[in-house]
């Protein structure tokens, strides 16, 4: 297939001036004149809490470097994808030789909303626990009114 008169003499130019030419170097302007050059976005203003999205996505590994005292740094993206910062609580574990890390937070939560959906609707689950301690000291009083009267009773036994 013979190329198109438009295209054919192309063949012996540069390759950067073949690309200009089949993706414009020329845009026209707002006034209808042309103006040499790439199209480009114009600047637009800066909003700080326009970023919702990471800088960065995070790698699912990273090298880091053991220092004193086994210290390392969690990098930055990472530790934006655990939800933790500076002077939070982690939770450290080992499995299987790897160490795991996980925020002591986000850990509490997902323990209560495991928790939360075992409980019957309506259900106080602090009346119940006051409940049972209520009970368990009733019986340890009880227990302790017999360990008395018997120790009394083997007193004035004498």
């Amino acid at each position: 297939m013979a190329p198109s008169p438009e295209f054919a003499m192309l063949d012996d130019l540069p390759i950067f001036l073949v690309i200009c030419h089949i993706f414009g170097t020329r845009r026209t302007m707002a006034n209808g004149t042309e103006k040499a050059g790439f199209d480009e976005n114009p600047p637009t203003q800066f909003e700080a809490g326009a970023q919702k999205t990471p800088l960065r996505l995070p790698a699912k590994r990273e090298r880091v470097r053991l220092g004193e005292g086994g210290r390392f740094v969690i990098p930055a993206a990472m530790r934006e994808e655990m939800g933790v910062k500076p002077g939070e609580d982690l939770i450290l574990h080992v499995e299987n030789g790897e160490l795991r890390v996980r925020s002591w937070l986000r850990n509490l939560r997902r323990v209560q909303a495991e928790l939360s959906a075992l409980k019957k609707p309506g259900e106080s689950v602090v009346d119940e626990f006051l409940k049972e301690r209520r009970e368990e000291q009733r019986r340890g009083d009880k227990r302790f009114d017999q360990l008395h009267a018997e120790g009394t009773a083997r007193k004035g036994a004498k």
